[in-house]
């Protein structure tokens, strides 16, 4: 029974208190995970229990926005914001860093040092660019970045775009550690801070997830996805009077942004 299906009409039938608006707002959570075939739209048993609960709280007069928060804070541990069809979309919720001109970065380079700056910028290149290109195995683009780092251990830029090729493959832990070595050597990074913020709250540690998405506010003003992720950490536990002011933030910041629907619902 598990791969089977009942179409929109017959939801709408079943649960005449659900709207279309709450139907697309309850999919952008990922509460439930509509598919379309043959031009219809149908939903799955597990689909269906969750409807239920949705439509009786309607019914009872609860509002859509403190039911959804309800189901968000039951799932802590277990829900991702994105999965599925949305899966693909994971890898670039991490910021990718490019490699700054030396002359900006204000690096010695004296012949003594034990670090090659020269070569670890050229494996550098050499790594970007074969990510760059589809075709290339994680694992090969990653040990580039290694090759980097092997001849810099101190290179910035390399270890948090390693880190993002082991967030991308689901080795949380691994991107965690490569993180925190990039922000032992620059402690303002924004990209470090706002990608160790993903590592903590797809694991659920969502007040970690607050501290370093606050941090790479801090540092990125100007950032709506830094904005929008802070304010679901902040509904994941509970703490919607905080997350309010960054959903109007955010709306400010991207107006025409992905996610400006439900920032507009929440930051009311």
């Amino acid at each position: 029974m598990s791969d089977a299906r009942v179409p929109v009409r017959v939801v709408r039938t079943r649960f005449p208190s659900l709207r279309d608006d709450h139907l697309r707002s309850l999919a952008q959570w990922r509460l439930i995970l509509p598919t379309r075939d043959q031009g219809e739209t149908w939903y799955s048993f597990a689909d269906l229990a969750t409807l239920r609960e949705v439509h009786e709280a309607l019914q009872q007069g609860t509002p859509l926005k403190a039911i959804v928060r309800h189901l968000l804070a039951a799932r802590q541990g277990q829900l991702t914001l994105f999965g599925g069809e949305a899966a693909a979309r994971d890898e670039g919720r991490a910021r990718v860093v490019t490699l700054a001109p030396r002359s900006s970065r204000g690096e010695a380079t004296a012949d003594q040092s034990p670090v090659d700056v020269t070569r670890a910028e050229e494996a550098f290149e050499r790594a970007t660019a074969l990510e760059a290109t589809p075709g290339h195995a994680r694992g090969v683009v990653m040990q580039a970045y290694r090759d980097a780092l092997a001849f810099d251990p101190t290179l910035v830029p390399a270890l948090i775009n390693l880190g993002n090729l082991h967030y991308a493959s689901g080795h949380l832990p691994e991107a965690a550690a490569l993180y925190l070595q990039a922000l032992q050597q620059a402690p303002e990074s924004f990209e470090a801070w706002f990608n160790l913020g993903h590592t903590h709250h797809d694991e659920g540690r969502f007040a970690e997830a607050v501290r370093c998405y606050a941090r790479a506010l801090e540092l990125g003003p100007d950032s709506a996805e830094a904005c929008f992720y802070l304010a679901v950490a902040y509904e994941k536990l509970g703490r919607s009077q905080d997350a309010r002011p960054l959903w109007q933030r955010y709306q400010r910041l991207a107006p025409e942004g992905e996610w400006i629907a439900l920032a507009r619902e929440f930051g009311e």
